[in-house]
């Protein structure tokens, strides 16, 4: 693990960045006004899979323009953390403390979604159980409208939109200071709302 490792993967994280703020971008300009709710929650998860791939690809030309060769000199100095080619074994200071930066940031955003899904599981062991179908359950929502309450959860399960939120979790863990991140794991957590009131009320229950 020396500073070319360190720099390459700081590339990749800031190509996958800019990606991300991109296509995020994109999406709010082109599609977030849409009400094709499915479409737009695999346009959201598309965002996250385009941004981790696209970084990976690598596009050759004859003569480079002036944008490339720029990107492709910062590229080179990160990845040799900014020494001489003979030197490239020693691990600059400066490119130590930003990755030390960087991954304090990922412990602290994975620590804390793993403290809210702890939360989660203490909540529903110190809860009163019943005998339901499936799912967990306020006594307040139970008595007032707890039949609408359960259609609208159970359609998120039948959708797997928890698999969607673990997969933006992760994402916004590696992203952690990129706004963009947050602002689209915002949106398609809206998203999972609009599709599961759909569900709802297609099976007759009153908007």
């Amino acid at each position: 693990f020396n500073s070319f490792n360190v720099g390459a993967f700081l590339v990749f994280i800031i190509k996958s960045t800019c990606c991300l703020a991109v296509f995020y971008l994109f999406y709010r300009l082109l599609l977030s006004r849409d009400t094709f709710h499915r479409f737009n929650r695999m346009a959201l998860l598309g965002v996250i899979v385009f941004s981790i791939a696209i970084p990976f690809v690598q596009l050759a030309a004859d003569e480079p323009v002036a944008v490339q060769r720029t990107a492709l000199e910062l590229e080179r100095f990160l990845q040799m953390g900014g020494t001489p080619v003979e030197e490239e074994s020693r691990f600059p200071s400066w490119l130590a403390a930003l990755f030390m930066i960087y991954a304090g940031g990922c412990l602290f955003f994975a620590g804390r979604f793993l403290y809210s899904v702890c939360q989660i599981v203490r909540l529903i062991r110190s809860g009163e159980r019943a005998v339901l179908e499936d799912g967990v359950i306020s006594r307040i929502d139970m008595e007032e409208s707890g039949a609408e309450i359960l259609a609208h959860e159970q359609a998120h399960i039948r959708a797997c939109h928890s698999l969607d939120m673990w997969f933006a979790g992760c994402c916004a863990v590696l992203h952690w200071f990129n706004p963009a991140v947050w602002l689209l794991k915002q949106e398609l957590q809206n998203v999972h709302e609009y599709e599961a009131d759909e569900s709802v009320i297609a099976h007759g229950v009153d908007a």
